[in-house]
C-alpha cells in the first residue's frame, strides 16, 4: 500500500535554497535539533558556517553543515552529501551520494527503535527476527539484517510519481511560539535514492550496515508548493494569517524526522495548505503564480481522496474484533480491492456475518474468530462498528468508542444509538486516553462528508449537508474550546459564525445560517449556552457558562454573610508587633510604618470576619506575611482547627508551605488544587481532564487559595464544586491582579476584585441586578495592601519601575523611574542596560553575570559557576541546592535568539562544555533532547509522584516549576542510565530519573520564560526585554519585574521604547478576554481590539485612561472645548532623555498646560513621590503651566470642582 512521506526540516533563513544561512549564528531555531546543537558544541563549526554564510553547499569542497540533509529541499542546484553513521559508538566509514535539486535525506527513526519493533511488525505483517539480546526492548535496532528489513519495508511504501512529500518544521521556528509543527510545503516525489551502505570496519563491524536515510527528490517546479513564510518575514509582513498547521490528531504522522503519512491525513494536510495558499493569493503581498499552485493542489487533493478510500478505519475495527493483523489486512487486501472498484467493506462485512469465507488464507482463521465476536454483539454495536470504519481512527481510539466502560471514562456520555445518530458527538465529548489522543473534528468530518468518488460508498449515497446542525454544533464546540484555551469563556454570535466558516478549507467550509441556528436553538442548547436574545447575542460552552453562573451566585451569597468579630480584647496589631517587631523598629519613615501596620491589621480583620474575602496588593506589600500572621492568630483564637491551604501550581504550593511555617518551625500542609481534585474524584486519572460532576466534597473551616490570579475559570469553578461551602466559614483568595492572566479560560480573580471594589454607579450601570450589592458590603470583603513595609522594598527602584504597569492608577514616581532608566541613572536594586543585536546581548549578559555572580574566566570558570548555583567543587562535599534559585535569567519567549532555549544552550556550552564533550565521547551520555549532564540546573515541567531518597524523608512528589541540580548521572551494569536531581524546595532528598523519563519531566533552567517563573522569586534576576515579541504584554513585564528579591538587571533592546509602550492599557493581555462572570464582557463584532468595560476607564473621546477620576477630568475638558493628549512625553529643556508623563497635556487657543490628577495623597509613599515630581516641574520651568487636582479623602471626585479649575486656569 502506497504511503506519503513527512520530512522535518531544520529552520533555514534562506528558505532551504541549497546555501548556508545568511546569519548562521543568529539562527536560534535550528539548534532546537539535537544534531545541530551537538555540532555547534565545537566553536570551529559555528565559525566555519559564519565564514561560508550564503555560500552554496555544492561549493564547500566536501565540508557540509549539520543541516545539510535539509538545506536542498527547495534548491535548484544539487550537491554531494556525506552520510555519517547515526550511531556514534560504531563510527563506521562514511559514504557519499549525489543529491539532485529539490532533495532531502530523511531517516525513519521511529522504525529504528526497539520500542516500536513489535507493533510495526504486526501492522506491516513483517517476519523479522528479534534482537540478538532477547532482553533488549528499548534503544536502537542494532543488527544490520534487521535494520535493512525494516528500512526496505518503510521505503517500499513510498512510490515515486505517486507519493507526496510533506515538508514541515517543528517548534524550532520563528512564526509562532506555541506551535510545535507547521507545514512548509508539499511536492510530488519524483525520485527515491537507492539503499546505500556505510563502509565496513573490521574486526567489530564486518557486515554491511545500511544507511537509514534515502535521497527523496520532489518535482517542486511542476508539482509542488512552498508557503512564502520567509518572504513575508523579510518584507516585514505578519505571516500569522498564512501559517499552516498540521491536521489535528496527526502528530505521529509528523514526527521522527521521516514518517509515513496516510491518505486521510494527507487530505487534511492538503486542505490546510490549499487554505493557506489561497490566503497568500488574496493578500497579494508576495508575487508568484499562486493560481497555478492552487490548481495543482486541487488536482492532487482529488487524487488523494480517491486513494484514501471510504473505509480508512477498517483495520482498527478489525483489531478491536481481535484480528492483530487488522491493519495489514486493510492495507494488503481491502485497499487493492477498493482501487479495482470493488466494494471492499461489503466483502469484509460478508465475512463477518458468515455469508462468505475469507479468500486470503493467511487471514482466514483470525477473521473467523472476529466473525464470532461480531455475531455476539447486539445490532446497535455492529452498526456502530460499521460506522467507525469510515473514520481513520487508531485501534486505541476505536476501543475507546466501542467499549462502553472506556467510552464513559473518556467523557463520551452517549449510547451506541446516539453515536450512530450523531457521530459528531465523538469530537464534542472525547477527552482522549492516557496519551491524550483526542479524536479531532476533522477526522469525523472527513468520514461524514467524503469527497470525490468516495461519497458513493455512503450508506444512503449522500453526504450530509454542509450546514447540517450536527456538523455546525460540533464545529462550534471546537471553536469555543479553542477560544477557551486562548482565554475566552464565550464569543459573540457573529464571531463564532466567522470562526466556524473559517475552520474548514474553502471547499469543505461550514457556512451556517444565523436565523436557522436560532430556530434550532433547542438542539444547540444541549451542549452550548446559546443566547440569541442577548445584547450582543453570545455563544458559550454550556459547562463554562454554568460554572461562571455558579461562581457568581456562590460568591454573591457569601459576600452578604459575615462571621462574628474576634473575641473581646483581641488585637491583630499585637500579633503584628509580635511578628514584625515594635513600632519604629525599622528604618522606614514612621508614618509609612504606621500606615503599613494599620492596613495589615485592617486586612486581618477582613479575613477573619468575612465569609468570602480577597487579600490583594502589588508586589512587596507583604501578602504572604499577613497570611502567616492570620494563620497564627486563627490558631490562637480557634485552636488548631484544619485550614485547607491550596495553590494552583506545585511550586506555589511549596512556597506557601515554606512561608507560612509556624513559629516553632512546623509546616502547615498545603496542596495543589489538582491534588485536591484528584484525591476527591474531580479529575480523570486516565487523561487528567477535569470532571464536571460526580466527585466527593472536601471542607475545612478556613480555605485559603494562594496565587489566585493564575487560576482559570474552569479550574476555579470545579474547585468550588469540590468544596462543601456550607461547612466553610472563610473562603480566602490571595493574589495580585496585575500579574499574567491564567493559562486557560477567563480571568476570575481579576473579575472578582473588580466587582468587589466597583463603586455604586459602575455596579448599577454595568452589573446584573443580582450583583448590585451595596458597595459597603462588597468592599468589606476586600483586604488591599498598598504600603511596602520592608525598608528594602519601600526604597526599591525596581519595584517602583514595576508600579508603572499596575492596572490601577500608578504612583507619581513611575515616570521618573522610566526617565532615569532611559538615562541609565539607576542604582540600588535596579540596573538597566541596552543592546542592539544578539551578540551585544550575549556580551552584556556574560559581563553582568560575571560581576554579580562573581564568576571567573579561564579553564576553571566552571568552579565559580558551580558555586553560583550551589554545586560544590570539593570531592565528597555537600551541594547547596537552595542556591539553585540564587539567580535566574528570564525572557518573554522560548524560541528566539533571545529565547530561553537558545540562552540555556549558550550558558550550558560556556560553563558545562567540558562535561558535555566528555559525556558525548566517554562518560554517561547526555540525557534528553536538551542534553542534560551532571551539575546542570534543571526545572521540573509537570507535577508527578516520584519516590525520593532517602525514603520517607521528602514529599515523594515533585511539582511543576521546582528548580534543582543534577547531582549524579550513572550508567549501571544493568538497566537504563540514571540521573539524580535534588531540588531547592526539598534539599534533603534526591529524585531519580531514567533516561526515557527525562524529556517529559526536566528541562534546562539557567533561563526560563516569565510565564514559567510566575509564582517564583530569585535573589538576582536578569530580565531580557526585546523590542517586539508575540508574548509581550503589560502583565508579562510586571510579572518579570517582580520576580527578584535583591537585584533586578534589565536588559532592554535599543532603548526604553518597549517600557514606554507597555505602560499603555492597550497592551494588556488580561483586558482582552471575553468573560461572563458577574457581567458580560465581550468584544463587539464591529470593533477590533476590545477591552471589558467593567475593567477599564474610557473617556468620551474613546481614550483609555487609568482611573475614573481621569475620565471625569478628560470629559470635562472635552465638554469645554479644550484639547488634551493623555500621558504625552514631556522632556526636560536640557536633556530629552529626562522626561515625565503628565496625565494630560492640555491645549487651548495656543496655550499649553500640564494637568496632574492626584488620587492617593493620604499614602505617604505616594505623597513623597509627588513632591519629587512637582520639584521636577519647577526645576524645568513648567511650574506655571502645571494644573493640579485631587481626589477627596474617601477617593471621591467633585466634577464641579474640576470644571471650576479648568475654567479658572485654562479658559481664563
Amino acid at each position: 500500500m502506497t504511503a506519503h512521506l513527512s520530512v522535518r526540516l531544520v529552520w533555514h533563513d534562506r528558505a532551504w535554497d541549497g546555501r548556508i544561512c545568511d546569519s548562521p549564528s543568529e539562527n536560534a531555531y535550528c539548534v532546537v535539533q539535537q544534531h545541530i546543537r551537538e555540532a555547534f558544541a565545537d566553536p570551529s563549526n559555528i565559525e566555519r558556517e559564519q565564514q561560508a554564510a550564503g555560500c552554496a553547499l555544492a561549493g564547500l569542497d566536501g565540508w557540509q553543515p549539520p543541516c545539510s540533509r535539509d538545506t536542498n529541499a527547495f534548491s535548484s542546484i544539487g550537491y554531494t552529501i556525506t552520510h555519517r553513521d547515526p550511531l556514534d559508538f560504531r563510527r563506521l566509514p562514511s559514504a557519499t551520494e549525489e543529491m539532485p535539486p529539490y532533495s532531502v535525506c530523511p531517516s525513519p527513526y521511529r522504525w529504528m527503535r526497539e520500542e516500536n519493533f513489535r507493533q510495526i511488525c504486526e501492522d506491516e505483517r513483517l517476519d523479522i527476527r528479534g534482537p540478538d539480546d532477547p532482553k533488549r526492548q528499548a534503544g536502537w535496532v542494532l543488527e544490520p539484517d534487521r535494520q535493512l528489513a525494516l528500512l526496505t519495508s518503510f521505503w517500499g511504501h513510498v512510490e515515486k510519481r505517486r507519493s507526496l512529500v510533506f515538508l514541515y518544521c517543528n517548534r524550532g521556528n520563528p512564526l509562532d511560539e506555541n506551535l510545535n509543527r507547521i507545514l512548509v510545503g508539499v511536492g510530488r516525489i519524483s525520485h527515491i535514492g537507492r539503499q546505500g551502505f556505510f563502509g565496513r570496519k573490521p574486526p567489530n563491524f564486518v557486515d554491511s550496515y545500511p544507511i537509514w536515510s534515502r535521497c527523496i527528490t520532489h518535482d517542486f517546479e511542476n508539482q509542488g508548493v512552498r508557503l512564502p513564510y520567509h518572504e513575508y518575514l523579510n518584507a516585514g509582513h505578519d505571516p500569522s494569517s498564512i501559517i499552516c498547521r498540521i491536521p489535528e490528531g496527526a502528530a505521529l504522522d509528523f514526527s521522527y524526522v521521516g514518517e509515513h503519512v496516510s491518505d486521510d491525513t494527507a487530505v487534511g494536510a492538503l486542505e490546510r495548505l490549499l487554505q493557506s495558499v489561497q490566503l497568500v493569493k488574496e493578500e497579494n503581498k508576495i508575487p508568484g503564480d499562486w493560481h497555478a499552485r492552487i490548481g495543482w493542489l486541487n488536482d492532487v487533493l482529488s487524487e488523494v481522496w480517491r486513494n484514501r478510500g471510504p473505509f480508512p478505519g477498517a483495520g482498527s475495527v478489525l483489531q478491536f474484533l481481535g484480528v492483530e493483523a487488522g491493519t495489514a489486512f486493510h492495507r494488503q487486501v481491502l485497499m487493492p480491492r477498493i482501487r479495482q472498484g470493488d466494494t471492499a467493506w461489503a466483502y469484509l462485512l460478508a465475512i463477518l456475518e458468515g455469508r462468505q469465507e475469507c479468500e486470503e488464507k493467511e487471514y482466514a482463521e483470525p477473521l473467523k474468530q472476529a466473525a464470532e465476536r461480531w455475531a455476539a454483539y447486539d445490532p446497535a454495536r455492529r452498526r456502530l462498528l460499521s460506522l467507525l470504519v469510515r473514520f481513520e481512527l487508531t485501534p486505541t481510539q476505536v476501543k475507546r468508542i466501542a467499549d462502553v466502560d472506556e467510552r464513559i471514562g473518556a467523557g463520551i456520555a452517549a449510547s451506541d444509538d446516539e453515536l450512530i445518530g450523531n457521530p459528531y458527538l465523538i469530537p464534542e465529548m472525547d477527552q482522549g486516553g492516557p496519551d491524550l489522543d483526542v479524536i479531532p473534528l476533522e477526522v469525523i468530518d472527513r468520514g461524514m462528508r467524503p469527497e470525490m468518488d468516495v461519497a458513493v460508498y455512503m450508506d444512503d449515497g449522500k453526504r450530509i449537508p454542509q450546514d447540517d446542525p450536527r456538523r455546525v454544533r460540533a464545529c462550534a464546540v471546537t471553536v469555543l474550546k479553542d477560544a477557551a484555551a486562548n482565554g475566552d469563556t464565550l464569543l459573540t454570535f457573529g464571531e463564532t459564525l466567522r470562526r466556524i466558516k473559517n475552520h474548514f478549507p474553502q471547499g469543505r467550509s461550514c457556512d451556517p445560517d444565523r436565523d436557522l441556528m436560532s430556530g434550532q436553538a433547542s438542539f444547540y442548547q444541549e451542549v452550548l449556552d446559546f443566547r440569541v436574545d442577548g445584547d450582543p447575542p453570545t455563544i458559550a460552552l454550556r459547562i463554562l457558562s454554568e460554572l461562571e453562573r455558579e461562581v457568581g451566585e456562590r460568591l454573591r451569597r457569601r459576600v452578604k454573610r459575615r462571621n462574628s468579630p474576634s473575641k473581646a480584647g483581641w488585637s491583630w496589631v499585637t500579633l503584628l508587633r509580635k511578628a514584625f517587631g515594635e513600632a519604629h523598629s525599622t528604618k522606614l519613615p514612621p508614618e509609612v510604618e504606621e500606615r503599613a501596620r494599620e492596613e495589615k491589621a485592617k486586612a486581618l480583620e477582613v479575613l477573619y470576619e468575612s465569609r468570602f474575602s480577597v487579600l490583594t496588593g502589588r508586589a512587596g506589600t507583604g501578602k504572604t506575611s499577613v497570611l502567616k500572621v492570620f494563620l497564627n492568630g486563627l490558631e490562637e483564637l480557634e485552636g488548631r482547627r484544619q485550614a485547607l491551604l491550596l495553590a494552583p501550581t506545585g511550586k506555589a504550593r511549596v512556597r506557601l508551605m515554606e512561608r507560612t511555617k509556624r513559629d516553632d518551625g512546623s509546616v502547615r500542609d498545603a496542596y495543589t488544587i489538582h491534588q485536591l481534585l484528584m484525591r476527591n474524584g474531580w479529575i480523570n486519572p486516565e487523561n487528567f481532564a477535569l470532571r464536571w460532576e460526580g466527585g466527593s466534597q472536601a471542607s475545612a473551616p478556613t480555605v485559603i487559595v494562594d496565587e489566585a490570579s493564575m487560576i482559570p475559570m474552569d479550574l476555579f469553578g470545579v474547585l468550588l464544586r469540590a468544596l462543601d461551602l456550607n461547612r466553610v466559614s472563610r473562603l480566602i483568595l490571595v493574589g495580585d491582579p496585575n500579574q499574567l492572566p491564567p493559562i486557560g479560560p477567563g480571568r476570575p480573580f481579576v473579575d472578582i476584585v473588580s466587582w468587589l471594589q466597583a463603586d455604586e454607579e459602575t455596579v448599577k450601570k454595568l452589573y446584573a441586578e443580582a450583583f448590585q450589592i451595596p458597595a459597603e458590603q462588597r468592599t468589606a470583603c476586600l483586604a488591599r495592601l498598598t504600603e511596602r513595609a520592608r525598608q528594602e522594598d519601600h526604597r526599591s527602584l525596581a519595584l517602583q519601575l514595576a508600579d508603572g504597569y499596575l492596572s490601577e492608577h500608578p504612583t507619581p514616581g513611575d515616570d521618573d523611574l522610566l526617565s532615569r532608566a532611559a538615562r541609565q541613572d539607576v542604582s540600588g536594586d535596579l540596573e538597566i542596560h541596552f543592546w542592539r543585536d544578539h551578540a551585544q546581548l550575549d556580551a552584556l549578559l556574560a559581563s553582568r553575570m560575571k560581576q554579580l555572580l562573581e564568576l571567573t574566566d579561564g579553564n576553571e570558570a566552571y568552579k565559580s559557576f558551580n558555586t553560583s548555583v550551589g554545586i560544590t567543587n570539593d570531592k565528597g562535599g555537600t551541594h547547596a541546592p537552595l542556591r539553585a534559585e540564587h539567580w535566574q535569567i528570564l525572557t518573554p519567549v522560548r524560541n528566539h535568539e533571545f529565547g530561553a532555549t537558545e540562552i540555556n544552550r549558550r550558558i550550558q556550552a560556556r560553563y558545562r562544555g567540558g562535561i558535555l564533550d566528555y559525556s558525548r565521547r566517554k562518560g554517561t551520555r547526555p540525557f534528553g533532547e536538551q542534553e542534560l549532564v551532571w551539575t546542570d540546573k534543571v526545572i521540573q515541567i509537570l507535577n508527578c509522584r516520584r519516590r525520593g531518597y532517602p525514603h520517607d524523608e521528602g514529599l515523594d512528589y515533585v511539582a511543576n516549576g521546582e528548580i534543582g541540580l543534577v547531582i549524579r548521572t550513572q550508567k549501571p551494569l544493568k538497566g537504563s542510565d540514571q540521573m539524580d536531581v535534588v531540588f531547592s524546595t526539598q534539599p534533603e532528598v534526591s529524585y531519580r530519573y531514567y533516561r526515557n523519563q527525562v524529556d517529559s519531566n526536566l528541562e534546562l533552567a539557567y533561563a526560563l520564560t516569565v510565564h514559567k517563573a510566575q509564582g517564583s522569586d530569585f535573589d538576582i534576576v536578569f530580565l531580557i526585554l526585546p523590542h517586539n515579541a508575540t508574548t509581550l504584554s503589560r502583565e508579562l513585564l510586571y510579572t518579570g519585574l517582580t520576580r527578584f528579591r535583591r537585584k533586578m538587571v534589565l536588559l532592554a533592546e535599543r532603548d526604553t521604547g518597549v517600557l514606554e509602550r507597555l505602560r499603555s492599557i492597550q497592551e494588556s493581555a488580561t483586558l482582552l478576554r471575553n468573560t461572563d462572570l458577574f457581567v458580560t464582557a465581550v468584544r463587539p463584532e464591529t470593533e477590533g481590539k476590545h477591552y471589558a468595560n467593567h475593567l477599564i476607564h474610557r473617556t468620551a473621546k474613546g481614550v483609555l485612561v487609568r482611573s475614573k477620576s481621569e475620565v471625569i477630568v478628560a470629559d470635562t475638558l472635552t465638554r469645554l472645548g479644550i484639547s488634551y493628549e493623555y500621558e504625552r512625553k514631556l522632556s526636560s529643556r536640557q536633556d530629552p532623555r529626562d522626561f515625565r508623563l503628565p496625565d494630560f497635556t492640555v491645549s487651548f487657543e495656543g496655550d499649553t498646560f500640564y494637568w496632574e490628577h492626584l488620587g492617593m495623597l493620604s499614602v505617604p509613599s505616594y505623597r513623597e513621590q509627588w513632591e519629587r515630581k512637582q520639584e521636577w516641574f519647577k526645576t524645568n520651568g513648567y511650574l506655571s503651566q502645571l494644573i493640579i487636582s485631587e481626589d477627596g479623602v474617601d477617593g471621591s471626585i467633585d466634577s464641579a470642582t474640576i470644571e471650576q479649575i479648568a475654567r479658572d486656569r485654562i479658559l481664563g
